[in-house]
């Protein structure tokens, strides 16, 4: 974001109580205003500190709906911390309207300011009860996350998307708009990769076994039908108006190309993608993290070969305990 998107932002929207946005047309212009029903005096006269109501105004339907696309939106009944009674903001900090992430968003705006785990539960305190000190050891290689957020969508009211086919739209009765077929799921199992928190593009985690400063961290993947070109196989830009009136991926290819100046036979196929997104919320209560033998036993959920052990690590690793 540049200067001049953070002055159009709409304050009340971070900071009202009981506020939201509507759309209206302008001439041949879309302007975003407050909904209809909403008195925007009593709203401004009302601005607290952002609440995680206000937070998941916008974040709670990334990905198309609520819980959609990293499967781990913090409730009462699906996060330590928000059944706690604490917000957003109390882990992540801001400065000049800048927020703090440190995960895998490439939208971070204060890459300065580190958000983990540690900043509060410190590394060497936190299992008190371990007197051996064993599964202290563990925080040096492998992320708070691992083992205390043992699934994505715990929530069975909130489920995730593990895919999407935008080759098969389907209509909305209430809104009479086309969308892509989704699968939801609850309950998600991680995908378990070391990351040393870069990126790659398209997004996947960064880091081996041999890299110290990577930690095995869990992800949750999704798979994508999305629309391609049948001559080049390269994805095309679709128009997302043209797919959500018409229905015609066809048409919305077209359109999206014409817009995008991309190269199009006209012809169009669909073609699988992944994705992984990182697994940060829904911090599970101690009672329900991982155990010992969730990883360590030939049935865990760590697949230690694909994660760069030896054979001999493995089987040392998978012993029943």
């Amino acid at each position: 974001m540049n200067e001049a998107d953070y002055k159009n932002i709409d304050c009340l929207v971070c900071h009202a109580p009981n506020y939201r946005r509507g759309v209206v047309k302008d001439g041949e212009n879309l302007k975003f205003w407050a909904a209809g029903g909403v008195d925007v005096l009593k709203a401004a006269q009302s601005v607290q500190k952002p609440t995680n109501e206000m937070c998941l105004r916008c974040h709670a339907a990334t990905g198309g709906g609520p819980n959609h696309k990293h499967g781990v939106i913090p409730t009462k009944d699906s996060d330590v911390h928000v059944a706690k009674g604490m917000h957003c903001v109390d882990c992540h900090p801001t400065q000049k309207h800048k927020i703090g992430g440190g995960s895998d968003l490439k939208a971070q705006d204060l890459w300065d300011v580190k958000v983990d785990c540690t900043n509060c539960h410190k590394e060497q305190a936190i299992h008190k009860a371990d007197a051996t000190g064993y599964i202290n050891k563990h925080s040096s290689r492998i992320q708070c996350q691992t083992c205390h957020i043992p699934a994505a969508a715990r929530d069975p009211k909130m489920p995730t998307i593990t895919a999407r086919d935008w080759t098969k739209p389907v209509l909305n009765q209430q809104t009479g708009l086309y969308g892509p077929t989704n699968t939801p799921a609850s309950n998600v199992k991680p995908e378990y990769r070391w990351w040393n928190r870069s990126m790659e593009t398209p997004p996947e985690p960064v880091g081996d076994i041999k890299d110290p400063k990577s930690k095995i961290t869990p992800w949750k993947r999704s798979t994508y039908t999305v629309i391609a070109d049948e001559e080049t196989g390269k994805p095309v830009f679709i128009k997302a108006g043209v797919y959500s009136v018409t229905g015609d991926p066809g048409a919305a290819a077209k359109k999206g190309a014409e817009d995008a100046k991309q190269a199009y036979s006209g012809k169009w196929k669909g073609m699988v993608e992944t994705m992984v997104f990182s697994m940060n919320h829904q911090v599970a209560p101690k009672a329900e993290a991982l155990k010992c033998n969730a990883c360590h036993s030939p049935t865990g959920v760590m697949d230690f070969k694909k994660l760069g052990y030896s054979d001999e690590q493995v089987k040392s690793l998978t012993t029943n305990r």
